[in-house]
């Protein structure tokens, strides 16, 4: 065989196996796309797969053409003629020409948004909603593979496609009848219509009940408002939105119409307590599955308002809900421990929660829980600190430990609910001794990197822990506290230059030792600074530490 025949072989070849691939992975594309997936990014992948499939058929034609010798020509011509005009009008040259026309003038014609929305059938708001979802989902998918060129071509897909929905808002608003404006929290996001039915969702948004059931339906798990992750799809009624919107309804002489009504969902809710009945009753059930979606419609209810926690304590849930901290299913404990938070903002709940024994469970959850129970807890215990008696307690049934292990080892919620805590309980003078011992100041220091945001909660609880021994040889003795206490003084916000001058007085009264480590450290000029341009408070303490400093050099030279 001639080397020039092996070649051609081999070019035929490659184009065969070319064709393959994209034919392949044409079909992969057909096969994978959902109806919760993006419809332009479909067409625009299969146009371009096309466009591939063709070139590699004018290929493998071209070579088998000079190949076969007695290939009639009439074939020939025909054949390439088929190949070469089998091209129609792309929908992706339209979609191109938007992008352009955002790029030059920032805003795509009307004409050209039309024919998008008509070609790929996004005429409706949940249509549009969807398919920017899915868009920014694959822009996710790209970051993440860090394909720079894709994630700035998806965001220019997602700006054309929030136009495309604007302009369906803007038609809606066009359309409605009412002479009177429609407060826009009254209106669903996904119908545009004034709600009839609103329930909440797990993001806390509130839609209407149809729309939002026929969104869930669809298996989509994203807000379609916020885009959070819906941890679960129980649409809990928002009584507080009804009557709302039935009080401008009467005001404003307007009546509720749409597609509610003929759906056949007008049917009033059933009284409040008898749901929160119903959901205290599944809190009982020996069904996990029973347990988690009660104590997630629960953990909503008790969130809305002061009348629903009301209610809920007084069904009986809060002893039920302190049993449930320690399921073994990590989600019923979280929906537990979020809704006696929740509930705990009524002080007679506080008692409540305190008389059912709720301390020892809530250790349990700071110990064992999910980093979002864990966060929940401590701003539960937070939440019942507030009154006195309650904080010691706390302190007492070692709920400071867990707490501190928090501080140093939780997320950065979870640490910022633990600070906040700890400072509370620090309030009772038996508990600086357990959070000094707890270790709490060595993670304290950590926690005044500027990075953190959490410089002020910091110092605060070190200046509090200050004013007793222990803390102030625990703070004397930590490696690097001290200049960053100095650091405060100068560069700190007002609380904290007050809290950091406070600790620092305290400290150096404390031993000479933490006295020549300040000095040392420069804090003379920001003390200097402090005391003539500081809060009352700060000026106080940087004055009467400057004073101190300048006593103890005076003695130090005359015993010298």
């Amino acid at each position: 065989m001639l080397a020039s025949d092996i070649t051609s072989n081999e070019a035929l070849s490659n184009a065969f196996e070319e064709l393959c691939s994209s034919v392949q992975e044409l079909l992969e594309q057909f096969e994978s796309w959902q109806p919760v997936s993006s419809k332009v990014y479909l067409v625009l992948k299969v146009e371009l797969l096309i466009s591939k499939i063709r070139n590699s058929s004018l290929e493998v034609f071209q070579f088998l053409k000079s190949s076969v010798q007695h290939l009639p020509n009439d074939l020939s011509s025909i054949t390439v003629e088929k190949i070469m005009h089998s091209g129609y009008e792309q929908t992706s040259s339209v979609i191109i020409e938007a992008i352009r026309d955002q790029l030059d003038t920032s805003e795509p014609s009307s004409e050209i948004l039309v024919k998008i929305a008509e070609s790929f059938s996004l005429n409706s708001n949940q249509e549009t909603l969807i398919e920017a979802i899915a868009l920014e989902k694959l822009k996710e998918n790209a970051e993440r593979a860090k394909k720079i060129v894709e994630v700035e071509f998806i965001g220019q897909l997602i700006a054309l496609v929030t136009r495309m929905h604007h302009r369906l808002v803007l038609i809606k608003q066009s359309e409605t009848c009412s002479p009177v404006g429609i407060p826009p929290e009254f209106i669903c996001p996904l119908s545009l219509e004034l709600m009839d039915d609103p329930v909440i969702v797990a993001s806390g948004q509130t839609f209407e009940r149809a729309f939002i059931k026929r969104w869930l339906d669809l298996g989509l798990t994203v807000c379609p408002k916020s885009r959070q992750s819906l941890l679960h799809t129980i649409c809990i009624p928002n009584y507080t939105m009804k009557a709302l919107i039935a009080n401008w309804c009467e005001s404003n002489n307007e009546k509720l119409l749409g597609p509610i009504k003929s759906m056949g969902l007008d049917q009033p809710y059933p009284p409040l307590e008898t749901e929160v009945k119903k959901l205290v009753d599944a809190l009982k059930s020996t069904s996990i599955d029973a347990q988690r979606d009660a104590t997630a419609q629960l953990r909503l209810l008790a969130k809305q308002n002061r009348d629903n926690r009301i209610k809920i304590a007084s069904c009986g849930a809060i002893s039920l809900l302190v049993d449930l901290l320690y399921s073994p299913d990590t989600k019923t404990q979280e929906n537990a421990v979020t809704s006696l938070l929740n509930l705990s903002n009524i002080d007679n709940n506080k008692i409540a929660i305190i008389n059912a024994n709720a301390i020892e469970p809530l250790i349990h959850v700071l110990e064992t829980g999910s980093p979002v129970a864990k966060e929940n807890t401590a701003a539960t215990l937070f939440s019942l600190s507030v009154i006195e008696d309650n904080r010691v307690k706390i302190g007492r049934s070692g709920a400071i430990r867990p707490l501190v292990d928090l501080l140093g080892k939780g997320t950065p919620r979870g640490k910022k609910d633990s600070a906040t805590t700890l400072y509370n309980l620090s309030r009772c003078h038996e508990n600086k001794v357990r959070i000094v011992q707890a270790g709490a100041v060595r993670y304290l220091v950590d926690l005044m990197q500027p990075s953190t945001g959490m410089v002020d909660k910091a110092v605060i609880l070190l200046a509090k822990l200050a004013t007793i021994f222990e803390g102030r040889s625990a703070i004397g003795e930590e490696g690097g506290i001290i200049p960053m206490l100095i650091e405060v003084v100068e560069l700190g916000s007002a609380r904290g230059k007050e809290n950091a001058a406070a600790a620092l007085l305290l400290v150096c009264t404390c031993r000479n030792r933490y006295c020549n480590l300040v000095l040392r450290e420069g804090a003379i000029p920001p003390l200097l600074a402090l005391s003539r341009s500081g809060t009352p408070r700060a000026k106080e303490k940087a004055q009467a530490l400057v004073s101190y400093f300048r006593k103890y050099q005076h003695g130090s030279a005359g015993r010298g």
